[in-house]
């Protein structure tokens, strides 16, 4: 019965600790107005062009990359090239093709975020150390290949 009882704490503990981050006010920090997603998302169009060597990225590319919907990118793209951080552009060779590259003001605040982002967690790491550090990372990659399994369990039902 006590390893029972025990079982319940350690989940409750867990689920608290998980709960924290979903409690924190990551705006408070936040150098734009633009959403958290929209800031991944300029970042994800900057590291993609870099990556790739070319100057935009297809819907479909960033969808892959940041594991979403192509609407769901088709809606964040729409909104930050109205903000005026990010273009369409129709591919020269196949008129179907369009790519998003990011404007000027764009790239600087993709520059910005991964600066920040970098210093953040190099703060991070500085304050639990490297040992920790990388056994926060080891564990929160399995924590991520576990809900991936548990989720593609749950799409065969």
């Amino acid at each position: 019965m006590t390893d029972e009882m025990d079982d319940y704490e350690n989940i409750d503990a867990l689920i608290e600790a998980f709960q924290q981050f979903s409690r924190l006010n990551w705006r408070r920090n936040s150098i734009s107005s633009l959403k958290p997603s929209e800031l991944r998302m300029l970042v994800s169009i900057r590291q993609g062009n870099e990556r790739a060597g070319r100057k935009g990225q297809t819907v479909s590319d960033l969808s892959k990359q940041l594991k979403v919907t192509s609407p769901t990118v088709t809606q964040m793209v729409n909104s930050l090239i109205s903000q005026g951080y990010a273009i369409r552009t129709t591919d020269a060779q196949d008129r179907r093709i369009s790519e998003i590259t990011l404007t000027d003001r764009g790239e600087r605040l993709a520059e910005l975020v991964t600066v920040r982002t970098h210093e953040t967690f190099k703060g991070m790491i500085d304050y639990l150390g490297k040992e920790p550090s990388d056994t926060l990372r080891q564990l929160l990659n399995g924590v991520y290949e576990y809900f991936e399994q548990l989720n593609n369990r749950q799409d065969e039902f």
